[in-house]
């Protein structure tokens, strides 16, 4: 297993569309890939994919699922974990 980290400490520099286009082009190279989006603010990942997951972290920090029960599908044969966006719970969670 390999993961790869994108990260920045300011908005609206491409994170996401960088993430998003990685995370096709492995899986379409023959990898498989969940795409992890750590947000726990402003999670955007599902709309960039123009996906709705059904759950998100906060299912899993408030314990109702599990991390895998979270994936969801993506194209080009990812999977997604979606962080969710403007919940309280995850905004407010602290370190």
């Amino acid at each position: 297993m390999r993961a790869i980290t994108i990260t920045s400490g300011k908005g609206g520099v491409g994170k996401t569309s960088i993430a998003c286009n990685l995370a096709v082009s492995l899986a379409q190279s023959g990898l498989g890939v969940v795409l992890f989006d750590a947000d726990l603010q402003l999670a955007n990942i599902d709309v960039a994919l123009g996906i709705t997951p059904e759950h998100h972290l906060h299912h899993v920090v408030a314990g109702e699922r599990t991390l895998r029960e979270t994936l969801a599908p993506g194209p080009g044969n990812i999977r997604v974990v979606s962080g969710g966006s403007a919940i309280p719970a995850l905004m407010n969670a602290g370190p």
